[in-house]
């Protein structure tokens, strides 16, 4: 069974000036002027901030790639609207100190026809904890992968793996066609041709500019394909994807905190949640200054995050002290105060690290509206200290590649929230971890994360969570900024969407005849 994570308070927000006709939920008897039912003629015309890197789940090394690769891959576990586990491709699972025990789905196949069996999961999750994989990480405490019989995988544990069950909600879980992958050939052609069983295939590609996807005959779950096809277009400008909708030629785009305030404004459907994503600055700890402790602690002090969330983003944040949210069962009520804004203090942990006069350092950044405005806010705060912040903005899909390799002093970026606590920490300040480029963490933190995932209730896990949210805070190793609203701005004749806790799926979203 999976494993109880709670109900989370997320919270939403919905503008609907001028008509009641937008949601029946909220505004009792009224209808929508359309039918209510999707058209699946009616493609679905969606703009967002970014695509995909890569189409391979288990070589990426961005991440957020997880939200268009959702489309062409099904993952062996799906979540609610809450990150809640529901059956993907595994029907149902089994969970003890020693093994996780999946049961497959029967009749699936991948786009080529192929069965989506136990020897081709099996091949799937050895690559994802192949050591160069951006999933290895994910993975941790997984020893080997038996199939008992075609429907049946077993993952072996050399620990108690509370995490695992979401952890095959994300990038790990999604599964390949075993005949794309194996030959730096067919490794090279899947990072630009997926091959997978989800819901949709791409028919269309302009990479970082526009993908189409066409749906899947005889998909597994009907009720998540609502339309035959779905273009997404990338678009860095906010003021064009909110023309795109008021102007029809859209159908939903991304909303960000700077877009949202405009979008009510002009009387447009607006359905955003607080979610797990927050923005940071990330420090590379083998570089420069950043491998003593009073030196990071002093950019925490220096940083007002009430300021940026009231000014860059526009009030619709929360200022972070910790990786998670108030209303997140692993946030840490004991960590609230972690860090207040004080240039005093900041100016004195730097004379304590002997640098009484500050130094300067090199931030990479997203080269998005919102993360030049609160990198912009940041390096003004850090100058009042004496700390010279030089900024080098950069596309997204080069931005935590070049952070990643180790090639920046540090990076303003936005973590993507991921579906599982312990998948972040791991992700995060895992010494392993692809993501770390300082190849260190705080001391004790494998031990504390280890010590999170042998709890499944859920108050006992979020008590040891908070334990390595306190080493992660002490130890300075990143300085969390704001968490932020996301969600959509619509039309009216998008039905089935619901802003989620994580990233969005579009499963069962789709567009009704006016």
């Amino acid at each position: 069974m999976p494993v109880a994570m709670g109900r989370f308070a997320v919270r939403r927000w919905t503008a609907a000036v001028g008509t009641c006709a937008v949601l029946v939920a909220a505004c009792g008897s009224e209808v929508s002027e359309n039918s209510g039912v999707a058209d699946p003629a009616i493609p679905l015309r969606y703009a967002t901030v970014f695509g995909a890197s890569s189409f391979d789940p288990h070589k990426t090394k961005i991440t957020s790639d997880a939200t268009m690769l959702n489309l062409v891959y099904d993952r062996l576990v799906h979540r609610d609207v809450d990150a809640q586990p529901v059956p993907g491709l595994a029907e149902s699972w089994e969970l003890t100190d020693e093994s996780l025990t999946l049961h497959l789905r029967e009749g699936v196949s991948f786009a080529d026809g192929s069965p989506v069996d136990a020897a081709a999961v099996q091949a799937n999750l050895n690559r994802a904890l192949e050591p160069d994989s951006v999933t290895a990480p994910m993975l941790a405490g997984v020893t080997g992968i038996t199939t008992p019989d075609e429907r049946t995988v077993v993952l072996a544990l050399d620990r108690p793996g509370a995490q695992l069950v979401l952890a095959l909600s994300d990038l790990p879980g999604m599964i390949v066609d075993p005949d794309a992958f194996g030959t730096p050939e067919k490794n090279a052609a899947l990072a630009l041709t997926p091959a997978g069983a989800g819901r949709y295939t791409v028919t269309r590609a302009q990479p970082g500019a526009e993908y189409e996807f066409t749906a899947r005959p005889g998909y597994w779950d009907p009720d998540a394909v609502r339309t035959d096809s779905v273009v997404w277009t990338v678009m860095t400008d906010p003021q064009a994807r909110l023309t795109g909708v008021t102007s029809g030629d859209l159908h939903a785009a991304i909303t960000t905190p700077l877009t949202i305030d405009a979008a009510e404004q002009q009387g447009l459907r607006v359905e955003t949640a607080l979610r797990l994503d927050h923005m940071a600055v990330n420090l590379n700890r083998s570089r420069g200054e950043f491998g003593k402790l009073e030196v990071r602690q002093a950019l925490a002090y220096a940083i007002d995050r009430q300021a940026i969330a009231d000014t860059a983003m526009e009030g619709h944040a929360e200022a972070a002290t910790q990786n998670f949210p108030k209303d997140y069962f692993a946030y840490d009520p004991d960590l609230a105060g972690a860090y207040p804004y004080d240039p005093d203090r900041a100016r004195e942990l730097l004379a304590q690290a002997g640098l009484p006069n500050g130094f300067s350092f090199t931030a990479i950044l997203l080269n998005l509206p919102e993360n030049v405005q609160v990198a912009q806010i940041v390096q003004q705060q850090l100058a009042e200290v004496g700390i010279d912040m030089q900024l080098k903005p950069m596309p997204p899909s080069e931005a935590s590649p070049t952070f990643n390799r180790g090639d920046a002093d540090a990076i303003v970026t936005t973590f993507t929230g991921r579906s599982d606590p312990a998948l972040l920490f791991s992700a995060l300040y895992g010494v392993q971890s692809p993501q770390n480029p300082s190849r260190s963490t705080a001391p004790g933190f494998q031990e504390a994360l280890d010590a999170a995932n042998r709890e499944s209730d859920l108050q006992a896990r979020a008590d040891k969570l908070g334990d390595v949210s306190k080493l992660v805070s002490d130890n300075a190793l990143a300085i969390p900024l704001v968490f932020f609203e996301l969600g959509s701005t619509l039309t009216d004749e998008v039905v089935g969407y619901e802003p989620t806790l994580l990233v969005d799926e579009w499963r069962g979203v789709g567009v009704a005849a006016p």
